[in-house]
């Protein structure tokens, strides 16, 4: 493995920052990283955002010294670069995801956008009362998120009869919480799914007691859903709370 770091030259929150990448895995760069202290909230989805008064650190501990220009060809080659719009971050990686085919990474992206990127396939609605989710049986896979394939419609489209078949209408004001996006290479047959990117949208709509109380469907508290729900894919995007 190669850890690299340019020099500290982003200006923001009143200091400058360096990058810290590696060329290899992004399971080692964690481990580097957590040697140095650095918080998880670092974390860019490809990359650790790092303040200028640890880049001596950085170097002292393994890290190349190399110029921007460098480090971005380095992180391109390697696979791992990670691509996100304004208002956006990647807050979870899967490189070898187990539900892809061999070689696909699957990126958790947060958005405050208003419309998820194309190719988005599925869309799935968190629909939140206070401190409860609703959650729905789904044959052969336990509980989840009630969701629609968007199949050669519009996203909004989808959308819309989603959140008409869970309300039973359109008075739901749903908002964009993040996506999954499948990045696969190599599909093999059974793979459905547009390559070598595909969308999986998040959306969340607030209910009132009244009407929570008319929908199908089964409500956990955050804490009881957490275990139910750990293993799901869009799951890093409600895990520190309900939006």
């Amino acid at each position: 493995m190669t850890v690299l770091i340019d020099p500290p030259g982003w200006a923001a929150h009143g200091r400058l920052w360096s990058h810290l990448v590696s060329d290899t895995s992004l399971e080692e760069l964690h481990d580097f990283a957590a040697g140095l202290g650095i918080p998880a909230r670092g974390f860019e989805g490809d990359h650790y955002d790092l303040p200028q008064e640890r880049y001596a650190a950085a170097v002292a501990a393994g890290a190349h010294e190399v110029d921007r220009r460098t480090l971005l060809r380095a992180l391109q080659r390697s696979g791992l670069r990670t691509q996100k719009r304004r208002h956006e971050k990647v807050i979870a990686s899967v490189r070898d995801a187990p539900w892809l085919p061999p070689g696909g990474r699957a990126d958790v992206v947060s958005s405050r956008q208003d419309d998820p990127p194309a190719p988005t396939v599925v869309v799935r609605l968190a629909v939140v009362s206070g401190a409860r989710l609703l959650l729905v049986e789904r044959p052969g896979r336990g509980l989840d998120l009630p969701f629609r394939e968007v199949d050669g419609g519009s996203v909004a489209e989808a959308v819309n009869g989603l959140v008409q078949g869970v309300l039973g209408s359109r008075d739901g004001h749903p908002r964009l919480v993040g996506y999954v996006r499948n990045r696969v290479e190599h599909p093999t047959p059974d793979y459905r799914w547009p390559t070598p990117r595909a969308c999986f949208a998040l959306y969340a709509v607030d209910v009132d007691p009244v009407v929570a109380q008319c929908l199908s469907g089964q409500w956990l508290t955050h804490d009881k859903a957490a275990p139910v729900l750990a293993e799901r894919h869009w799951w890093p995007l409600l895990r520190d709370g309900l939006p």
